[in-house]
């Protein structure tokens, strides 16, 4: 697209960029040192934030920073690199323990299964082990940590000044307006949606990974104030061409393939399929911007996957009972979902007759 008035192009991807503003906000991404987690990161710096990237190569943090820097709209914008092991409890609290500024988003991309596809009796025990780690535990333990920072940040700030903040809780039921925006992103798999054989190892960790989400959602809202919004967000990628992938796809069987619709032999063919990792990170980076819970790209096998993976299990017997339950879950689940989220909120900071939680 050409710029009429300076006759310059602009991309379409330029044009993404203008929807959200990341002016002055300092990101976290744990595993972004490539793929989709190097993406989103170039994405968000084009949207005026600064980054600060976690991952384990050393080698491929100083190449990340350098395309990221590339990325910058402003020479104050910090693109910093940290490395280490995030699947670690000790090592997490060591290296965030040590930034000097707490983040006003967390991104976890970190994850993957190189090394561990392949059907449940195949694997060996300690594949499983791995998958938790690179899977789970690398989202755990940057979440918990971060969270809890943040929710300690809050307490010190509702001491300084506790009559705002009392005032402020009554005024907006426990929601925080005009405070900062304190947000965490899990980035997950539709593999979590839809399983398929020949993923059980990756599929299990990136369950568990999808229920902390879950439960972080709701955990959040306990914490929200005028001083702070706190929200969790889950993005379900589909499969898209990353280095990570293409090694993958040596590694995955014949089924797996034929399955998920990757039996392409050559990159040519794959690319026909799929998108890179550059081509979706921008729409996915503009759906966690809109503030849904579940994000995923625009594809329809993504939207599809997410769709029917509220519930792919199969039904009992004929169907019809699970049928009608279904019918009355869509119709009552909305407003229980409601209740919990409001019974949640602000639930942290209730104070009962003696002065104590309730």
């Amino acid at each position: 697209m050409v710029n009429l008035v300076s006759g310059t192009q602009t991309s379409t991807l330029d044009l993404k960029m203008r929807d959200t503003d990341m002016q002055g906000k300092l990101v976290f991404i744990v595993g972004g040192s490539a793929g989709l987690g190097l993406e989103i990161g170039k994405v968000l710096v084009r949207q005026g934030a600064s980054i600060t990237i976690f991952a384990r190569d050393a080698q491929k943090l100083a190449d990340a920073k350098k395309e990221i820097q590339g990325a910058r709209v402003g020479e104050d914008q910090g693109v910093e690199v940290v490395v280490g092991d995030m699947s670690c409890a000790d090592t997490v609290h060591t290296l965030l323990s040590a930034q000097p500024t707490l983040p006003d988003t967390l991104y976890c991309v970190a994850g993957g299964a190189s090394t561990e596809l392949g059907f449940i009796v195949d694997l060996d025990p300690e594949a499983f082990e791995r998958s938790m780690r690179k899977n789970y535990y690398s989202s755990l333990w940057p979440a918990r940590w971060v969270l809890k920072e943040w929710v300690e940040d809050d307490k010190r700030k509702r001491e300084m000044g506790m009559g705002m903040w009392k005032d402020g809780m009554e005024e907006e039921g426990g929601k925080g307006k005009e405070g900062k925006e304190r947000k965490i992103v899990l980035v997950n798999s539709t593999a979590s949606l839809v399983p398929a054989p020949g993923y059980g190892s990756y599929t299990a960790s990136k369950l568990a990974q999808r229920g902390l989400a879950e439960t972080l959602r709701l955990e959040c809202t306990r914490y929200t104030t005028p001083l702070s919004t706190y929200t969790t967000q889950c993005i379900f990628a589909h499969n898209f061409i990353s280095p990570t992938f293409l090694h993958e796809q040596t590694l995955k069987p014949a089924l797996t393939k034929r399955l998920e619709g990757s039996t392409a032999s050559t990159l040519n063919q794959l690319e026909k399929q799929f998108p890179y990792a550059a081509q979706i990170a921008p729409e996915l980076v503009k759906a966690v911007a809109r503030g849904d819970f579940a994000v995923v790209d625009g594809r329809f096998e993504s939207q599809l996957c997410l769709a029917v993976g509220r519930g792919a299990s199969p039904m009992r017997g004929w169907g019809v009972w699970d049928s009608a339950l279904e019918m009355l879950g869509w119709l009552v689940w909305p407003w229980v979902r409601w209740a919990w989220r409001r019974e949640c909120e602000g639930d942290a900071w209730r104070v009962g007759e003696d002065g104590k939680g309730k």
